[in-house]
């Protein structure tokens, strides 16, 4: 299921980037697009909660996770501020060519695992494919200065 959730993913992210592009180029500030995304994420997390029953996890969240609890504040805050970070950056460019960039992330994950975690994520075949992202990345950059 874990490559159907990651392909739906992408497909979801490639509507909203191409939506969210157009309607900051019609005028709507990206960080009101921002906000309005964090209140609608908002309510359909505390909706499927409900749903499905797990309102309770919340307030248990603590104990769950235990001394994890920084690791979990960082994850949340620096999404957040990730996706704030892209939007600014549709905004003064456009869609397509900041996804195109942001699209480096896995080498940052990668990076920060092995980094905050010691796991290691790369062999040859990964080494290869993260040097095809930075080539792309970089033939993107020098194709929209």
């Amino acid at each position: 299921m874990w490559l159907i959730y990651a392909l739906s993913a992408a497909v979801i992210w490639g509507i909203s980037y191409a939506a969210s592009g157009r309607a900051i180029a019609r005028g709507v500030p990206p960080l009101v697009f921002f906000t309005l995304y964090a209140a609608v994420a908002l309510a359909m997390g505390l909706a499927t909660l409900l749903v499905t029953g797990r309102i309770g996890t919340l307030s248990r969240i603590g104990q769950t996770i235990g001394d994890d609890l920084g690791w979990l504040v960082l994850a949340v805050t620096t999404s957040g501020l990730g996706a704030l970070l892209i939007y600014l950056a549709i905004g003064e460019k456009n869609a397509t060519v900041a996804s195109l960039i942001e699209i480096s992330y896995p080498l940052f994950v990668a990076l920060f695992a092995w980094l905050f975690f010691q796991e290691i994520q790369f062999n040859r075949l990964t080494v290869a494919g993260a040097a095809l992202i930075l080539s792309g990345v970089a033939l993107v950059y020098l194709a929209n200065r």
